[in-house]
């Protein structure tokens, strides 16, 4: 029921600027959570006349001394990103839903923030992973970071759970 609440505010918005299409940004770590939020996005846009921006954003390993920097795999890293960006725009597509990708660079949460605000995107959607504990602290929560950076509204859609 909170969905449909959300797609009413969504046309009242896009009544709002009727010569511009309105654009959702939807960001994906190629997760199945990241693509039940990709469903739930598809829905919004298709009740609404929203196209989506599909975003991957990479940050660099450079900081990480053990770990292989991204520069050394070579174009194949992001030719495989860029594949997996383009069979999620097809999904988009056979609904009916304009799309748009593009692959970030930099900390995540701040390049989706930053990325939405530059194409003025009305609302965020992404998926949680849902960690707890030490996985938490260590990894922390991209969604978090991006609920407090964003100057849209965000959709998180919990992994593992039915978005109402």
């Amino acid at each position: 029921m909170r969905a449909w609440r959300l797609v009413l505010r969504l046309h009242e918005r896009l009544d709002m600027d009727t010569e511009a299409q309105q654009t959702i940004l939807v960001a994906t770590d190629f997760s199945a959570g990241s693509d039940l939020a990709l469903d739930r996005a598809i829905e919004l846009a298709k009740n609404t006349g929203a196209r989506l921006a599909i975003v991957h954003a990479i940050e660099p390993a450079l900081d990480f001394p053990m770990a292989a920097t991204y520069t050394e795999v070579g174009g194949g890293f992001y030719a495989s990103v860029d594949l997996a960006l383009a069979a999620r725009a097809a999904k988009a597509a056979k609904a009916g839903v304009v799309c748009t990708t593009k692959i970030l660079e930099g900390t995540v949460a701040t390049e989706i923030a930053a990325w939405a605000r530059e194409i003025g995107a009305i609302m965020i959607v992404q998926g949680t992973h849902g960690r707890t504990g030490l996985a938490h602290v260590l990894l922390g929560s991209v969604a978090e970071k991006v609920v407090r950076q964003a100057t849209c509204p965000v959709l998180t859609v919990p992994f593992g759970h039915r978005a109402a």
